[in-house]
């Protein structure tokens, strides 16, 4: 057996120089964006900040990569029920775009046109999903975020397995989510004025040095932050 590792290794460069692009193409908008709302404050802010995050590796662009195929499938299977996709919509100086705006009207549940955030995770991941019962915290606020700025009383999450392409939709009411989205903006908005916070996970995961954005940042204090910005 001869193994050839030729086309893989052209994947990763190419994975990577188009990561490089759209980067270096990318316009910041200086705005929080509504995948950012349960980042930890500290992050949110460094970001707003223009200090640039931890760079993905090969590994994660390869699942961002999944992601956006599964992404497009989904909303191929919605078929005629896709009123729009990729929509950008702002509430109160938070950016986002939409995955679809769907017409419920076939679905078990007829709620209407209401926004869905499609969301692509491992096997593991969904069944955990299944377990608790709920989508993630980040996924609810940034849904939330996208009826709230559509003035729709529901919201959608659609997870897909991406290994056997199982879905399960949860829909939620706005109502229910929204005075939190409300209060983390304001939350941001007054850090925004006093500057950078020290470090404090929203959720245990964030406080791993391997899964921080900013590993750099996480463990210094309020001088030591003020040194590092020269401020």
């Amino acid at each position: 057996m001869i193994n050839d590792t030729y086309l893989d290794k052209k994947i990763s460069v190419n994975l990577i120089q188009m990561d490089k692009e759209k980067k270096e193409n990318h316009i910041p908008s200086g705005k929080l964006s509504a995948s950012m709302l349960w980042w930890p404050l500290q992050w949110q802010i460094l970001k707003m900040k223009g200090v640039p995050p931890k760079e993905f590796d090969e590994y994660v662009l390869r699942k961002f990569l999944r992601g956006n195929h599964v992404e497009d499938w989904l909303i191929e299977q919605m078929g005629n029920s896709v009123i729009d996709t990729q929509c950008q919509v702002e509430y109160r100086d938070v950016i986002g775009f939409i995955d679809a705006i769907v017409d419920m009207k076939l679905w078990e549940n007829k709620l209407g046109i209401i926004p869905h955030e499609i969301k692509s995770v491992s096997n593991a991941k969904y069944r955990n999903i299944l377990r608790q019962k709920s989508p993630d915290k980040a996924h609810l606020l940034q849904a939330c975020l996208y009826a709230m700025a559509t003035g729709k009383k529901h919201f959608a999450i659609d997870y897909v397995a991406t290994d056997d392409y199982r879905v399960t939709t949860y829909i939620y009411k706005t109502e229910d989510y929204q005075d939190e989205v409300e209060k983390i903006i304001d939350e941001f908005n007054r850090q925004l004025e006093i500057g950078v916070p020290v470090f404090e996970p929203r959720e245990k995961w964030q406080a791993k040095a391997e899964y921080n954005n900013y590993p750099d940042w996480m463990e210094l204090t309020e001088e030591e932050i003020s040194n590092k910005l020269g401020v």
